[in-house]
């Protein structure tokens, strides 16, 4: 797929339905005009933006709010959603600078919303702290994993949160984890902009050498049992009523289906890859061949985990 970037640098370039843009561009972040979305999603999927803006601070943020009247998106890492091959007509907003710090607060540790979930967890192994050993081989960005309370089948990220800041139009709000409705890949932190983190931790008993191999297992573990090495969103589906949706879908005979370029991987029926060339297309029509035989064969309704676009 061709490669439309285009960083903006002159004003001329944002049209008038977007003009409220030049207050950003003036701020100081960047902006980009028709990058296709394949370059900011872990499936590699997904044609041109109207716009992409580069967020920096907190001062940038507020000024976007402020004047922001057409559609826009906050995206992390992109780890998982899935873009139309036709792309996104509106913003999408990428928070960056200020927003991948990363600082200790006695056994906490504070954190912007755009920083790597995998740097905070090395962090607090450098620290010596304990509670995101969990987190290993989750991607993304804490903003992202935090809005989708990621984590294992057990244990999820609002496990170990203290509070948040978020931004609901350009108000900034803070919330303690208990005015949070967290469930099981769910926060309710809809129509809002997650600016910073708090991970309430614990100091480690143990000596960081035995933490630090406790992540190596797990991190073989996923390798052999996921497939990292090949562009995917992650888990497809959540895991109903306690169930493991990777047995089922394997249990249906569907590991290693194939509709053109997307194929149900064979190491875990639960993600899809992108072999190549996959279109969004593809992938949608293996998603809803899952979930027809689903409902056929065991009556039951699979709910999307990644975002679709």
């Amino acid at each position: 797929m061709e490669n439309r970037r285009k960083i903006v640098n002159n004003l001329n370039d944002i049209t008038e339905k977007y003009f409220f843009l030049k207050k950003i561009f003036l701020s100081g972040c960047e902006i980009f005009k028709n990058d296709t979305l394949s370059n900011y999603c872990s499936f590699g999927i997904g044609g041109p933006a109207d716009f992409i803006v580069k967020i920096h601070n907190e001062k940038s943020l507020i000024t976007f709010l402020k004047y922001a009247n057409s559609n826009f998106y906050v995206l992390g890492k992109g780890t998982n959603v899935l873009f139309s091959d036709e792309g996104y007509r509106g913003i999408i907003v990428l928070l960056t600078g200020e927003f991948k710090k990363i600082k200790i607060l006695n056994d906490k540790i504070l954190c912007g919303s755009g920083a790597l979930l995998s740097e905070v967890l090395n962090f607090s192994i450098k620290n010596n702290l304990q509670g995101l050993e969990f987190c290993n081989g989750i991607p993304g960005t804490v903003g992202g994993a935090v809005y989708g309370n990621s984590g294992t089948r057990n244990i999820w990220l609002s496990s170990v949160i203290e509070n948040i800041d978020i931004y609901k139009k350009n108000e900034k709000i803070h919330l303690n984890r208990k005015k949070i409705p967290f469930n099981y890949r769910y926060s309710g932190l809809n129509n809002c902009i997650i600016s910073d983190v708090v991970f309430s931790l614990k100091k480690s008993n143990s000596n960081k050498n035995n933490k630090t191999l406790e992540v190596v297992n797990s991190t073989n573990y996923r390798l052999y049992s996921q497939p990292i090495f090949m562009p995917n969103a992650g888990s497809i589906f959540k895991n109903p009523n306690n169930m493991n949706v990777g047995k089922l879908i394997e249990s249906m005979n569907l590991k290693g289906k194939r509709i053109g370029g997307a194929q149900i991987s064979e190491l875990h029926g639960n993600f899809i890859v992108n072999t190549g060339k996959a279109s969004s297309k593809d992938v949608m029509l293996l998603i809803n061949l899952i979930k027809k035989k689903a409902r056929k064969q065991f009556n039951i309704n699979l709910e999307l985990e990644i975002n679709i676009f």
